[in-house]
């Protein structure tokens, strides 16, 4: 009978009690609360300051990679659920910061969209379903494209 190296490795690895594969925690069918939410930042490390907007929603600010940056709730029609929620950052420059550089930034990079407030300043979001079989390992992952993109957005805006 031949075995592979791959083939022993995984059965080393299944017959291991001191590697236990972690199931990946769903995420409630309806999204998440505020609190989860904050708890999550925390659990991985990241500061969570917990808030509520002008319509009674979660709001949460927080930072990563010294950007601050504030996540937004919403489909909150189960509360204190939410379905979605969107991670946004925005950067006071000393330059107006033009359309066409925005536009550029939107054409060339997927995920983070980017737009200019009236006075040129840029702001980025990126939006994230938290409900329909989500899980946290997802949600990590989402974060994961989040911080990696504001450090290209920082370096593209000259920040």
């Amino acid at each position: 009978m031949k075995t592979s190296i791959p083939g022993l490795l995984a059965a080393a690895v299944m017959l291991s009690p001191a590697v236990a594969l972690a199931a990946p925690k769903p995420i409630h069918a309806d999204g998440m609360t505020g609190p989860e939410v904050v708890k999550w930042l925390q659990d991985a490390g990241y500061k969570a300051e917990l808030l509520t907007d002008k319509t009674g929603d979660p709001h949460i600010k927080s930072a990563a990679n010294g950007v601050n940056f504030d996540i937004y709730f919403y489909d909150c029609t189960a509360k204190p659920r939410c379905k979605a929620i969107q991670f946004s950052a925005g950067f006071d420059l000393k330059t107006p910061l033009s359309a066409g550089k925005i536009n550029e930034w939107n054409r060339d990079n997927r995920y983070l969209k980017a737009y200019i407030d009236d006075d040129g300043d840029p702001y980025v979001q990126y939006d994230v379903n938290l409900n329909a079989g989500r899980t946290t390992d997802v949600l990590d992952d989402d974060f994961g494209v989040w911080t990696s993109m504001i450090d290209d957005f920082t370096t593209f805006i000259g920040w």
